[in-house]
């Protein structure tokens, strides 16, 4: 709950609260513009000289500097599904995006509502520790130092009213202990700091992994190597970016509903996922349900499957020291390199003394994926631990207006029992559901509940009675994030309106580059 001291400096209408916020990726990037709407004062610490964090792409990682994706990388989410609710994606670029546009867009963004004023580039953030008052304010100390400096050089500190943590759950690569692994003379790294296939040109290359980040730099290595061998141990479902007569697949399958029941949509989509790939995908077809995990969505595997530029293999059992051994027996040598895509372990990059911070099983319990438990004041929230079936933007946004208007005093947590048992009961379903149980969610329901509890979710029986088509377009059509911005706070009515009704026009625009009768 919020503190007696937070409530009364919202009832008085104080709004000089300081918030700091922790990366500066897209998670980052909408937690700053939140708080500037709530009538915050921001100040976002980012180790990189720009925003767009994963997105920002650069050449190496050296230094401990963040990741970036790979040279090659391109959306696995189409851009009117994946824009933050008021700014959307220019609609002459292509409806898949490579990352070179994605940080043109996070620049476009902070440029748009002036929120680099807000940042401090090249500044690491060292330490997060409760304030000596804690107790009694709720405050945080944030220590930082510039990014290059050794030891404590330059180390400073600052307390804040409230803390964002937006550094996402890819700073700490995990790569298990294989048997023979460390004899192994070949190459081994993990697939965050892959870039571009250039090294690999003319090499035997092994990657491990079956989730999207090991797919995709298994297609790109496969241009120039001689073999690459794609190892997995539990399979995955596959798709293309192109759904039927080839619209986006997402703009198909991510809808509120459906003209025909769940159980059958699924029947249906999991049917034409067989007719378009089974062929090809035999060795990945997994045994946990289509929904229960990620989809990996790469266009160019099937070929190469094909041509035999990919080998699909089991999981790697042992390594020698030219080759490994896989569990089904068999063996490959001459192995010059192997890409470890075997996910991460979640980890703060800064010290962090919290109790509430600890990770407990591989996680930090978090209630509804964004608020610490076991704190005595709602002063804290971790952004972007989650890992939603759908875009991940639209999600990262309204996890920021809420904690925003939380730590503006405009809207209250339940009490700690209430959260610590919707806590438990979250893992127990998701556990049964989700492989990671620990951070997906489907992305609709989940910006559901948090539209619903910052006041911007419609209501679509009342809505319909004076906008039916616009219902209808929202209940049945593609779901846009702008659905979230037509009432409530920072709420752009008419142009959520407008950008609803010429979704597919913006889709069509970049495909009219010649025109025809």
């Amino acid at each position: 709950m919020l503190s007696h001291a937070a409530r009364s400096m919202s009832t008085m209408g104080i709004t000089n609260k300081t918030v700091a916020i922790i990366g500066c990726g897209v998670a980052g990037l909408g937690a700053v513009k939140s708080c500037v709407e709530e009538g915050l004062q921001p100040t976002c610490f980012e180790r990189s000289d720009g925003v767009g964090g994963l997105w920002y792409y650069r050449d190496n990682n050296k230094g401990e500097m963040v990741a970036s994706v790979a040279r090659s990388t391109v959306t696995n989410t189409s851009k009117e599904t994946m824009c933050y609710s008021d700014f959307l994606f220019p609609k002459e670029w292509p409806n898949y995006l490579h990352n070179s546009y994605i940080k043109q867009y996070c620049d476009m963004y902070a440029d748009k509502f002036g929120l680099k004023k807000h940042i401090r580039f090249m500044t690491r953030v060292t330490r997060l520790a409760q304030a000596p008052d804690y107790e009694h304010s709720g405050r945080w100390v944030v220590t930082t130092r510039p990014e290059g400096a050794a030891g404590h050089e330059g180390e400073t500190s600052q307390e804040f009213d409230a803390v964002m943590i937006c550094t996402g759950m890819y700073n700490n690569p995990y790569i298990p202990e294989f048997p023979g692994l460390d004899e192994f003379q070949g190459k081994v790294m993990h697939s965050r700091d892959y870039r571009r296939p250039e090294e690999f040109e003319g090499k035997r290359v092994v990657v491990v992994g079956i989730a999207n980040s090991a797919v995709d730099a298994a297609t790109d290595v496969s241009r120039v190597t001689s073999q690459v061998y794609l190892s997995t141990k539990r399979g995955a479902w596959l798709t293309g970016r192109r759904g039927g007569y080839g619209v986006p697949f997402d703009l198909q399958l991510t809808r509120r509903y459906f003209w025909i029941p769940n159980k059958l949509k699924f029947l249906l989509f999991r049917m034409s996922l067989k007719r378009q790939f089974n062929f090809v995908t035999t060795s990945i077809i997994p045994s946990h349900p289509l929904l229960s995990c990620e989809f990996v969505v790469n266009d160019e595997l099937p070929t190469c499957i094909l041509n035999g530029s990919i080998i699909i293999k089991a999981a790697p059992a042992r390594f020698t020291r030219t080759g490994l051994e896989f569990e089904d027996g068999t063996r490959e040598d001459d192995i010059d390199a192997v890409i470890m895509a075997t996910g991460y372990r979640f980890k703060f990059p800064f010290k962090v003394d919290c109790p509430a911070l600890e990770t407990k099983q591989g996680k930090v319990p978090l209630y509804k994926l964004l608020f610490p438990l076991g704190m005595r004041h709602s002063t804290l929230s971790v952004n972007g631990a989650i890992k939603p079936l759908g875009s991940v933007i639209p999600c990262l946004e309204l996890q920021a207006r809420w904690a925003a208007r939380v730590f503006a005093g405009l809207a209250t947590l339940p009490a700690q029992p209430e959260m610590e048992a919707e806590v438990q009961k979250s893992d127990e379903r998701m556990k049964g559901l989700y492989l990671p149980f620990h951070y997906h969610v489907g992305s609709i329901s989940y910006e559901d509940y948090i539209a619903s509890e910052i006041g911007a979710k419609p209501n679509f029986w009342r809505l319909f009675f004076t906008e039916p088509l616009l219902t209808l377009r929202c209940l049945f059509g593609p779901h846009v994030p702008c659905i979230y911005r037509l009432v409530g706070p920072g709420k752009k009515t008419e142009d959520a309106k407008r950008a609803i009704s010429k979704v597919w026009e913006r889709v069509e625009e970049p495909l009219m580059t010649r025109r025809v009768k």
